[in-house]
């Protein structure tokens, strides 16, 4: 005898398209990277201090602007899945077509500033800064190039928000007798 399938629940959140989920598994996987790279260097340099030869400046130099891209790298898995600095006060009073409008109207915002920023670092890559910097001698125009990366995504996957049938699952406020 063959199961008839149950039609799906309206209120289950939907899974993602696979482009998204492909998507959020290389950002996450860059940032799991970065932060491999980052505890590297940073466990030469403290390895270094105990060591009587010369240490390497540039371990620190690298740690630090790897910080910065392990933070632009993720940001639009963060915005993606909602997991990026919120309120959530509103999402406890609001339900329905408000709290869809709010959620359209967050990620419209989040989207215009990820835009804006993304203006002002292809300006900062593609200026010719003639600057390296101290340790590496890299140029410094290069070291937008993640930041400007990210932030795109960021931004798209903003705007990839305003097109989904509802925001991820909302968490419950606590209750007194959860205590």
């Amino acid at each position: 005898m063959t199961s008839i399938p149950h039609p799906p629940d309206p209120t289950t959140p939907r899974t993602r398209p696979a482009v998204l989920r492909r998507l959020e598994r290389a950002e996450l996987t860059t940032g799991a990277v970065m932060l491999t790279v980052i505890f590297a260097l940073m466990l030469t340099q403290a390895v270094q201090r105990h060591l009587p030869l010369a240490g390497w400046v540039w371990t620190g130099e690298l740690a630090r602007y790897g910080l910065v891209w392990l933070t632009f790298s993720v940001a639009g898995y963060l915005v993606g899945r909602d997991e990026h600095i919120t309120l959530k006060l509103v999402d406890f009073f609001l339900r329905g077509w408000a709290l869809r409008a709010v959620w359209i109207l967050a990620n419209l915002v989040v989207a215009a500033v990820s835009a804006g920023l993304v203006v002002e670092a292809f300006a900062l890559v593609f200026g010719g800064s003639p600057q390296t910097t101290p340790a590496l001698g890299i140029p410094l125009s290069w070291t937008y190039v993640i930041p400007m990366i990210g932030l795109t995504l960021a931004g798209l996957r903003a705007l990839a928000n305003t097109l989904l049938p509802t925001p991820p699952a909302l968490e419950t406020p606590p209750r007194e007798d959860d205590r």
